[in-house]
């Protein structure tokens, strides 16, 4: 009679973990929808945030269970992101929006900019679009690592000077021609050159205040192409 009666009581107490357990994974989905969406990048940091009044143990926990259950799902280490369901499967984020969201911008805050492979592509340079990515961030904890994403090869690069949304176009500018070769510095590339000059209202001044992180080839490239003399 005992055995049955603590078999019913532990019964019943499982019974009330695993509605707890349910609850709160609901609350944390829930909470990082209302926040962040569904199929955007999630960071670790953005999660303890989220679900600052429980314990971090607990908050991992809260991950683990939704992980588990498909309700949550692990990108890279450190990321995550709310899955749906479309017509060919589950959802996942681009790792060009994770890229972005990592280390390029977030909101108003920009701190990084893609390398030299997207440079080229969308300055005309190239029309190859390039499995690897090299990204240049203040993000970067050493002056150059790779590593794979989302099937990728990722190439972060440490920036010169620290990149803000005031010098980033500048920034852009200057890294593009400290890597051209200006024999394919063609009319459809200086189109693309001045159009870019144009839409970010990049000025001169703009340029020769961070002109002094970039090696001197930038700056002599930028004058043997016209582009600084045609800058106001």
């Amino acid at each position: 009679m005992m055995y049955r009666r603590y078999h019913v009581n532990e019964t019943k107490k499982q019974n009330k973990n695993a509605l707890l357990s349910f609850v709160e994974k609901d609350m944390l989905i829930e909470r990082l929808k209302d926040a962040y969406g569904v199929n955007n990048p999630i960071f670790t940091n953005e999660i303890l945030k989220v679900m600052q009044d429980f314990s971090r143990p607990t908050i991992y926990r809260f991950i683990d269970e939704a992980i588990k259950d498909g309700a949550l799902a692990r990108f890279y280490p450190g990321i995550y992101y709310i899955p749906k369901m479309t017509l060919i499967g589950m959802s996942i984020p681009s790792v060009e929006r994770v890229i972005t969201k990592k280390y390029l911008r977030d909101g108003d805050e920009v701190f990084g900019i893609y390398g030299r492979w997207i440079l080229e592509l969308n300055f005309d340079l190239s029309t190859q679009v390039p499995n690897t990515i090299e990204i240049i961030t203040n993000k970067a904890s050493r002056a150059i690592r790779e590593t794979e994403m989302g099937g990728r090869r990722v190439v972060i690069r440490k920036s010169r000077l620290p990149i803000t949304k005031e010098n980033v176009s500048a920034y852009t500018l200057l890294e593009l021609f400290s890597i051209i070769d200006l024999r394919e510095y063609n009319k459809r590339v200086q189109r693309c050159v001045l159009q870019y000059i144009e839409e970010r209202k990049i000025t001169k001044d703009s340029i020769l205040n961070i002109a002094g992180a970039f090696p001197a080839k930038a700056i002599k490239n930028l004058v043997i192409s016209g582009v600084l003399s045609g800058i106001a």
